[in-house]
C-alpha cells in the first residue's frame, strides 16, 4: 500500500486537470468550486471564450492551458488526447493531482510520489454504454475507423484507470457503471450546489428545461409533448453550440408556447429557475444532474425519468414526479398535467429540505479530507 506524506490539504501543492472548459455546463462550475475549496491550480485542454471566465468567478490561482480551443468534436478529442500525453510534464511538480473527465492519459507524467485522484463523472460513454448510438450516427465508411479508434482508446482507459490511488465518482450510478465496465472500486462524492444562489422567489406560468440540445438529453421529446399541450408553456435553456440546436428549433417551429432562451454568460439563468413552476429533465441514464438539485434548492420539483442516478435521491411525489423508465411522450404529458402550479407549491418546502443534502459545505469538507 502506498503511503503519502501526512500533510494537511493546505500544505499540499494541488492541481486539478479538467479536460476542457468548453461551455458553461455543470462540470465546469463543479471544477471551479472544487478549486476554490482547495486553493488549487487548474489545468485544462483549453479555456473557451464560451465557458466561464475563471477570474470573474473568484478563481485566484494558476491557470495552465495545454492545447488550443477547437470545437470540431472528433478532431478536438484526438488533439487533446495527444496534448495530455505529451504536454503535461508539469504534473510532476504537484503533491496531489485530481483528474476530471477525459484527460487521464496524463497520469503517466505524474511523479511516483504524487497522490493521483480520479473524479469520474462517467466512464467515457462513447466507449461503453452509448457506443452503439455513436456508431449508428456515422456514415458507413467511417464506422471501421471509429471501431478501431474506440478499441484503442478503451484499452488505454482501462490500463490508465488502474494507476490511480483513489477514484471518486459523482453518484452510485456512476460507481456501478465504473465497476461494471472496468472492474474498479470507488467512493461516491456528490457534486455540490451553492444553495444560497437558488431560492424560491415566485411562480410564473411556465415549466423549464435546462439541458443541452442533444439526443442524450431527449429535448426533442419534451418539445413533442408540449406541442400537444398548447395551453402549457415551457422555456428551454440551451447553449449556442449545442449539437441538435437547428433540428430541435425546426421541430418546435410555429408553437408559441415553446420558447428557447440562451444564457451565454449564465446571466439570468437563476431567474428562470426561480420563477418556473417545475423543471423537466429526462436524459438517458444520467450519471449526475446538478440542474435538478438546483431546481429543488429553489423549491421547484422536477419531472424525471426513472433511471440513472435519480434513484439514489428520489422522494417520489414529494420532490419529484417520475415517469416510467420505458416512457412515451404521453407520460411526459401526464406528468405535466399532474404537476399543476398548485401541486408544485405543496412540494416547495420538501424540495428545499432535500437540496441541503447536496450543500457546498458538505462537499468542501469531504474533498479536503480526500486530498490529504
Amino acid at each position: 500500500m502506498k503511503v503519502f506524506n501526512s500533510l494537511d490539504w493546505k500544505e499540499r501543492k494541488i492541481l486539478i486537470l479538467h479536460d476542457t472548459f468548453l461551455y458553461k455546463w455543470g462540470w465546469e462550475r463543479l471544477i471551479i468550486m472544487m478549486a476554490k475549496a482547495l486553493n488549487t491550480d487548474i489545468a485544462s485542454g483549453f479555456f473557451s471564450r464560451w465557458s466561464f471566465n475563471l477570474r470573474d468567478e473568484g478563481f485566484k490561482w494558476k491557470m495552465i492551458e495545454v492545447s488550443s480551443e477547437t470545437f470540431k468534436k472528433w478532431y478536438r478529442h484526438i488533439k487533446l488526447k495527444q496534448a495530455f500525453l505529451l504536454k503535461t510534464k508539469f504534473l510532476a511538480d504537484y503533491d496531489t493531482v485530481i483528474f476530471s473527465w477525459d484527460c487521464i492519459s496524463a497520469i503517466r507524467n505524474c511523479s511516483p510520489n504524487t497522490k493521483k485522484i480520479y473524479y469520474c463523472h462517467t466512464p467515457p460513454r462513447y466507449l461503453y454504454d452509448l457506443r452503439e448510438e455513436y456508431l449508428a450516427k456515422l456514415k458507413p465508411i467511417l464506422k471501421p475507423v471509429f471501431n478501431w479508434i474506440s478499441w484503442v482508446f478503451r484499452k488505454m482507459y482501462e490500463k490508465e484507470v488502474k494507476k490511480f490511488d483513489l477514484i471518486l465518482t459523482n453518484s452510485k450510478n456512476t460507481q456501478e457503471r465504473l465497476e461494471h465496465f472496468v472492474w474498479e472500486k470507488s467512493k461516491v462524492l456528490y457534486p455540490p450546489v451553492k444553495l444560497e444562489e437558488f431560492s424560491w422567489i415566485e411562480q410564473w406560468d411556465y415549466y423549464i428545461s435546462v439541458s443541452r440540445l442533444s439526443s442524450a438529453k431527449r429535448i426533442d421529446n419534451i418539445v413533442k409533448a408540449f406541442k400537444k399541450m398548447p395551453d402549457k408553456k415551457i422555456i428551454i435553456i440551451y447553449w449556442v453550440n449545442d449539437p441538435q440546436k437547428e433540428e430541435i428549433f425546426e421541430l418546435a417551429k410555429g408553437y408559441e408556447n415553446i420558447k428557447f432562451v440562451t444564457c451565454p454568460w449564465n446571466e439570468g439563468f437563476t431567474d428562470y429557475v426561480w420563477k418556473s413552476i417545475a423543471g423537466i429533465c429526462i436524459p438517458i441514464n444520467e450519471d449526475f444532474g446538478m440542474v435538478p438539485v438546483e431546481s429543488m434548492a429553489a423549491g421547484k420539483p422536477v419531472i424525471w425519468v426513472d433511471e440513472g442516478w435519480i434513484k439514489e435521491t428520489v422522494i417520489n411525489w414529494e420532490t419529484w414526479v417520475l415517469i416510467p423508465e420505458w416512457w412515451k411522450v404521453e407520460d411526459i404529458i401526464k406528468a405535466v398535467e399532474y404537476l399543476t402550479p398548485e401541486v408544485a407549491l405543496t412540494m416547495k418546502e420538501r424540495c428545499e429540505e432535500r437540496a441541503k443534502d447536496f450543500s457546498y459545505e458538505a462537499f468542501e469538507e469531504q474533498i479536503r479530507e480526500y486530498v490529504k
